[in-house]
């Protein structure tokens, strides 16, 4: 049953990622990945990897909670659903700064 958050949480980002994919400069084949403290880019990755980077890395994050807690099944429960509640937004975040810095650029 616990497994139904995790699942939900990946199609949420998918989802997300996927309309970023659509939406956000799509002319671009390089997006920004990582910007300085005073807020300039300092480099940039291929489309793919900036959009769905942050699903990826969740989902490892995930299979190794589930790994490494596979002895306590309440602490890898509760890790999963508060992992999965934090994914989307993590995700949803990371897109509205990426959109204000391709729009800030042009």
């Amino acid at each position: 049953m616990i497994l139904i958050a995790p699942i939900l949480s990946m199609l949420a980002m998918g989802l997300i990622a996927a309309w970023g994919h659509r939406n956000i400069a799509p002319e671009r084949r390089y997006l920004p990945l990582q910007w300085s403290g005073h807020g300039t880019v300092n480099w940039r990755a291929p489309r793919l990897v900036a959009l769905f980077g942050i699903p990826v890395v969740i989902a490892l994050v995930m299979g190794l909670v589930a790994y490494l807690s596979r002895d306590n099944p309440g602490d890898r429960d509760t890790a999963l659903v508060w992992i999965s509640i934090i994914g989307p937004g993590i995700e949803a975040f990371y897109l509205a700064i990426l959109a204000r810095a391709i729009e800030s650029e042009e």
